[in-house]
This record gives structure tokens, sequence and C-alpha cells, in this order.
């Protein structure tokens, strides 16, 4: 989920739930409930210490760290304000764990239990970085700020941040809940991928028997019957059954590329074998990222290596 989206999110929940308690702490809540995003500004010190979880959407987003970090930020903040300890740190660990229960519902998987566990989860609810809530927050911000310049009545204030809140609330609780029935009765190979729009989904059905791959997405609306429908399949030899294993293999390991739903496409020249790997989660318009491994078919040796956005096609 995008930082602009976090930003709000953290005003919305404050003004919403505390504004009666106290409005001493709102400043501080913002700040805890994008902090997990500054993670970026950690990425350098992977090449020093080689842990994947200094990558963005790494460690910082646990609520184990969640806990570390808000008690830390506790101390600091009561020792320079005289504000009550306690207070500060359950305000900052609410907010901190906003946001990783935020980044939970989208494609990105997470650690959210690190260092207890490695594990990642992701709920597959809303895209992330979705342009839908990045735009609605934008705009929320914009009337905000002319609101405020204006001087407007405080009742005004308070009833266009209510309608915002509830908006929100009513459209993540419609992505929860239309997920959840649309994937109760799915097969094992089956995945549900949510649309830009909340009312736009897509279904990966994806099948493996012995050499031979099926693959197809569907992509629907809640509105409509009618789908667009994209079925490939391919039956591979026992050195190209092997090389896919290998590219397989490469993503499994690679912090990023494991965390998303792999669709291969198999592409055979005179003397090279391609296997492009698109991944649904980046999806827009039917287009989306993919990286691309070459093999000479004689040699069976990796001898080119591209990456790029296109669609999925053979």
């Amino acid at each position: 989920m995008d930082v602009i989206t976090h930003f709000v999110f953290g005003i919305l929940m404050y003004i919403f739930f505390l504004k009666e308690v106290t409005f001493e702490y709102i400043f501080l809540a913002i700040f805890l409930s994008i902090l997990p995003d500054l993670d970026i500004f950690l990425t350098p010190l992977k090449r020093k210490f080689k842990s994947n979880y200094l990558e963005h959407r790494g460690g910082s987003h646990s609520y184990i760290i969640g806990i570390i970090i808000s008690f830390i930020v506790g101390l600091i903040y009561s020792s320079l304000t005289q504000q009550s300890f306690y207070m500060v740190w359950i305000i900052s660990l609410i907010f901190y764990s906003l946001h990783v229960s935020m980044d939970l519902l989208t494609t990105t998987k997470i650690p959210c239990f690190y260092p207890l566990s490695k594990k990642e989860y992701s709920f597959y609810v809303e895209k992330a970085g979705s342009l839908f809530t990045m735009v609605n927050s934008i705009i929320f911000l914009i009337f905000l700020g002319i609101l405020i310049f204006n001087s407007v009545e405080i009742f005004l204030l308070n009833l266009f941040v209510n309608i915002y809140t509830f908006f929100f609330i009513i459209y993540y609780l419609y992505r929860i809940i239309s997920k959840i029935l649309l994937s109760s009765n799915f097969k094992r190979n089956q995945k549900f991928l949510p649309g830009i729009l909340p009312f736009y989904y897509t279904i990966y059905n994806y099948n493996i028997i012995e050499n031979e791959i099926s693959l197809s997405i569907d992509r629907k609306s809640h509105f409509s019957k009618t789908k667009d429908t994209e079925t490939i399949k391919t039956i591979l030899s026992k050195e190209e059954m092997n090389l896919f294993k290998k590219v397989t293999e490469l993503c499994n390991n690679h912090y990023y590329y494991a965390k998303w739903t792999l669709v291969p496409i198999f592409i055979r020249n005179e003397e090279i074998f391609t296997i492009k790997i698109f991944f649904l989660e980046t999806m827009i318009r039917k287009k989306t990222m993919y990286i691309q491994y070459d093999f000479g078919i004689r040699s069976q040796q990796l001898i080119g290596f591209n990456r790029g956005s296109g669609q999925i096609c053979q």
C-alpha cells in the first residue's frame, strides 16, 4: 500500500477514534502510521549485513518489530515532552500495527511475525500500491487543505472527515467480504487476485501434470457474467522441464519474486529456449512485469537475461 494512503488512514483513524480523548498525539500517530515504509532507507545496509529483512516490506513490517520500535519511540518522546510513556507507547504501537495490518491486505507478502517467524503472509484483498486508494487519498488531502485554509466550521470539517472515514471502511469491507465469498470454494490450484477497481478481479488456474503445464487467467466483474479468459497449454520435453524447474528455483530464491504469482510462458526458437515469467500481482490493464531467461538449446546453459513489462502471451 502506498505511503500517501497510510498517511491519510492514520489521520482518519486518529480523528475518528481518539479526537474525544486527546489531540496531543496526532502528529506522533501519523508518523508511526508511515514509519514502516521508511525502511527504504535501510536497503543500502543489506549489502553489508546480507539480510533480506532490510529490504522494503521486510522486517520493518512486523508486529513484533513494531512493539520494539514503539517502545523506543515511547522512551524518547516521553523523555522529551514529559508525556505519559505508556500513552505514547500504546498510541505508537496502535498506529504502527495499523500500517502492518493494512499491508497484510495487499497482494505482496510481509513477514508480520518476524523474527519469531520468517513465514510471510498476504490476504490478497487489495493491490499493493493501489492507484484507486492513492488517488482518493490525494483528493482527501487536497480538500482537507482547502477546508482548513478557508477556516470552515468545525462541524463541516468533522463531517468531511467522517464521510471519508466511512468511505474507506466500507471500501475495505467490500473488498474483504467479496474476496472471502468468491474464493471460499476455490481448489488448491486456483488463486484470487483483486483488480484496480473494487468490482474487478482475476482468477488464476494453474496445473502441472507430468510434463504438461496448463494455465488460465479469467478476468471478471461482480456486475457482469461475461469474462475475459486467456488459456495457455504447453508440453515440455524432459530437458525443458529441468530448465523450467531451474528458473522456478531462481525466482523462489529472490526475495521479491518469491512473494508473487508466477505465470510461465515458453518460447522456442531454432537455437534458443526462452522462459518468460510474468507476475500477476503487478498487472495493470493486461500488462505486467516479467523476467526473461534465455537458454541455449544445445548447451542447456543460461545465455541471456532480461526484464520488462508486457502482455501475457506466447
